[in-house]
């Protein structure tokens, strides 16, 4: 933790994904609030805290040093980033089988592994895989 006075990069991290998040996931501030558990009035602290030291000047070397801070530097070299999603083609096992019947494994760099039906929903899985992949704090 971040003495008084300094900043907490761990908070920042938290913060910047957590607003990521809530811009692609379509929902209201509230909304998003109220499904994140997080206190709406953090929210809207963070998101103007933010924006005033992304216009900071030297706000771009600030923000790759909290970046860099995120990972230990042994760890960004056993895995490596990728900006785009990897993608594996698949094979079906066994014989033919109906739709429900059918599902799908993801394994996630972090080590994941989620075992899903055919009729997931789209909306669920983005929100469980952007869960799984957020740093936390």
């Amino acid at each position: 933790m971040a003495k008084k006075g300094e900043r907490d990069p761990k908070r920042e991290r938290f913060w910047r994904a957590a607003l990521r998040r809530q811009r692609t996931s379509g929902l209201t501030a509230k909304e998003f609030c109220r499904r994140e558990q997080l206190a709406e009035t953090a929210y809207y602290y963070w998101r103007r805290e933010l924006a005033r030291r992304d216009r900071e000047p030297g706000a771009r070397a600030e923000r790759e040093k909290v970046r860099a801070s995120a990972v230990p530097a042994a760890a960004a070299r056993k895995r490596p980033v990728a900006s785009t999603p990897l993608f594996r083609e698949l094979a079906t096992l066994g014989g033919p089988s109906s739709a429900a019947d059918r599902g799908l494994e993801i394994i996630l760099p972090s080590g994941y592994r989620l075992r899903l039906s055919a009729e997931v929903d789209r909306g669920l899985l983005a929100d469980v895989l952007q869960t799984l992949e957020t740093p936390r704090c």
